[in-house]
């Protein structure tokens, strides 16, 4: 098996043509190549390579290290698209995030799990490899989450102990099931090989979709208490009102979690659900529905997420 994390910029690595097996996209580790000082590339528990961004605080890292955050894209992935492929710049979003962290201090990695099987967008079907379905994109998301987990904890300028996921839309679902406690009871079996891999601090999942792709419990049934779901640090969900996904958030996800807890004897609020009224699915790149209170959604989650995030790293 090739070493985790050892192929960064400047480092001869096998060329990517002709490394992809037909259907799903996936690259073999050791086939596919940073483009530049800002990129590394992975390999996650299904030997699959997985292409990365990090941007890290100026300066030397801290005595111990940086707290650090995995930050996971959503559907329309982690690069712009440009003519013919994935270009080497990250969405606005994603860019103004890394930014913010930094300044405060955060070393982030983003995994780009989309480039990294041949396609840049979720949404341009035509692109995306045939067999690379809404399950396996989220198992697949899943172990590049531990991937980058797995490089901050051995990196010695980043701190193991103080880590968090932040993830947006189908990377929120993402962080969701990587914050799992128990993944020996999900459905897709090479997941339970990642039960105990991950252990945040905290988590932040701006909109998710809950239903998880059905790798946990998806009703409110006593006999299937086991398989609920469960976060093991406090997870953040900041949502919108005119949103489809909240739905399944607010009856399903929130209750289990209630129901667990209760169980535990846990008087926090594990999952921590917030809807901001008016606002529509991606208000915090505010391009969709009422600006007004998509932008007030996007200020008051922004100052939200950076409190929570002091509050469990720093």
């Amino acid at each position: 098996m090739y070493p985790r994390h050892l192929f960064v910029a400047g480092v001869l690595v096998v060329a990517l043509a002709g490394c992809r097996p037909p259907g799903d996209g996936a690259a073999a580790c050791g086939s596919l190549a940073p483009r530049n000082d800002d990129e590394l590339v992975l390999c996650n528990e299904l030997d699959q390579a997985v292409v990365a961004s990090i941007a890290l605080p100026p300066g030397e890292a801290p005595t111990g290290g940086w707290p650090g955050v995995v930050m996971l894209h959503g559907s329309t992935g982690l690069f712009l698209d440009g003519d013919d492929s994935c270009s080497e710049t990250l969405q606005d979003q994603f860019r103004i995030w890394a930014e913010l962290l930094i300044s405060r201090g955060y070393a982030v990695i983003m995994p780009a799990s989309f480039y990294s099987r041949g396609f840049c967008d979720w949404t341009k079907t035509l692109t995306v490899p045939r067999k690379y379905d809404d399950v396996e994109r989220l198992v697949t998301r899943t172990f590049d989450t531990a991937a980058a987990a797995e490089w901050m904890c051995e990196d010695e300028r980043v701190d193991c102990s103080r880590l968090a996921v932040f993830g947006f839309s189908n990377g929120a679902s993402t962080a969701m099931l990587s914050m799992q406690h128990d993944l020996s009871v999900s459905d897709d079996p090479r997941l339970r090989e990642l039960d105990g891999a991950m252990s945040f601090a905290g988590g932040v999942a701006y909109y998710p979709g809950c239903g998880l792709q059905s790798q946990l419990a998806n009703r409110l049934d006593a006999a299937e208490v086991d398989t609920y779901f469960y976060p093991h640090a406090p997870l953040w969900v900041p949502h919108a009102e005119n949103d489809k996904l909240l739905e399944r958030c607010e009856s399903l996800r929130d209750p289990q979690v209630d129901v667990v807890a209760e169980q535990l004897g846990v008087t926090q609020d594990m999952f921590e659900l917030e809807v901001y009224p008016d606002a529509d699915h991606g208000f915090d790149v505010w391009f969709t529905g009422d600006p007004e209170s998509d932008l007030a959604a996007r200020m008051a989650a922004q100052d939200e997420t950076l409190s929570r995030l002091d509050a469990w790293l720093q």
